[in-house]
């Protein structure tokens, strides 16, 4: 890290609280318009983006009603992956062909009358490889995976100008409430943005916020099935390659998932089963437990603190959280870097913040 140009200057332009998908996007965002950033990171395994599954379905939800900008939002979503991949040398994104198969003669109704770019084929006979479809199935056009592992451990790789990375946690309860920002590790900091996720709930700073949890498992299964799509059908099922599938992923509304459970993994591994042709030899090699926070309007929280100037938040992607959080992190940045207005939709000053810190 370059030296501070004078006592009063900062040495990290941007301290980021949070290594996963907001804080990641934003510490790379920050980093092309000039900072030097730092990403603090706990490596919680109960962090959302550790045990969600990358994909990109445009087409979810019992009801299939999208949302009217859905294509537009899908693209720019993707052209910023595909920066990022060439930025970092690295295929972040791959084309994912998606089956949904209808679970009941209601979702059959509403998948033959929907009329969307994303709605391809239609098919009463089985589409893919050991499963069954009683009430129809679809093909979904337009989805994608993205690495999120690959994309969340680029930051402070060596080349990665302007990014670096420490594991540890960040102890708000040690920040003083004051007009400057803490120092970090000795050195001045320009801002502290949290991209905390669930841990947000315990912030002091922002305490007031109406984050919603949503508790969720999901599974990594080697299965005798070779299957080059994703499968939807209540649950999940997305291929990871050399018969690897990503399983998930369970819904807790209000709840949190500390840790993996044996109902969680039986509640997966029962609805597979239920959408299989027959038995299939299924190995879980890996279990994993995270909590995606969103607000009432589910839309991102993002801003800065209304009493101290140096911390922000980045935060509320909730279950699209790889669709919203390219956008959310370039406007964020903008505001950061060159004071450009925040969407009113994202904007956290939408809601009321307790006064006081610790």
């Amino acid at each position: 890290m370059p030296p501070c140009v004078s006592p009063a200057s900062p040495c990290i332009d941007t301290l980021i609280v949070g290594g996963g998908l907001a804080g990641t996007l934003l510490a790379f965002e920050l980093a092309r318009a000039g900072q030097r950033v730092r990403i603090v990171d706990s490596g919680v395994e109960t962090a959302s983006s550790h045990a969600a599954g990358g994909l990109m379905n445009p087409l979810t939800g019992p009801r299939l009603s999208p949302l009217p900008d859905l294509m537009d939002r899908c693209a720019a979503a993707r052209a910023h992956y595909d920066r990022l991949s060439q930025q970092l040398g690295h295929p972040l994104v791959s084309a994912l062909p998606i089956v949904r198969i209808c679970r009941d003669a209601r979702e059959r109704e509403r998948a033959i009358e929907l009329a969307h770019p994303c709605r391809g084929a239609w098919t009463d006979s089985p589409v893919a490889s050991g499963f069954t479809a009683p009430f129809g199935a679809f093909r979904i056009d337009h989805g994608w995976r993205l690495d999120l592992n690959a994309l969340c451990s680029a930051a402070g790789r060596r080349g990665n100008a302007g990014v670096q990375v420490d594991a540890g946690a960040f102890d708000w309860r040690r920040v003083s409430a004051q007009p400057a920002p803490p120092r970090w590790c000795g050195q001045r900091v320009g801002a502290v943005v949290s991209c905390e996720g669930v841990a947000a709930l315990g912030n002091p700073f922002w305490q007031g916020l109406p984050l919603q949890p949503d508790g969720g498992e999901s599974l990594i299964l080697r299965m005798d099935l070779d299957l080059h799509e994703a499968v939807s059908a209540g649950v999940t099922l997305v291929p990871l390659g050399l018969r690897r599938y990503w399983l998930g992923a369970t819904h807790q509304p209000g709840q949190f998932s500390s840790r993996t459970t044996v109902a969680g993994r039986t509640a997966l591994l029962r609805k597979l089963a239920t959408q299989l042709a027959a038995p299939s030899d299924i190995e879980v090699i890996g279990h994993r437990a995270g909590t995606r926070v969103a607000a009432p309007d589910r839309e991102p929280l993002l801003g800065r603190h209304p009493r101290w100037p140096w911390l922000w938040i980045f935060n509320g992607l909730g279950s699209r959280g790889i669709l919203r959080a390219p956008e959310a992190a370039e406007q964020l940045a903008a505001r950061m870097t060159h004071g450009a207005p925040l969407a009113n939709p994202m904007d956290v000053a939408r809601y009321a913040i307790r006064p006081g810190a610790p």
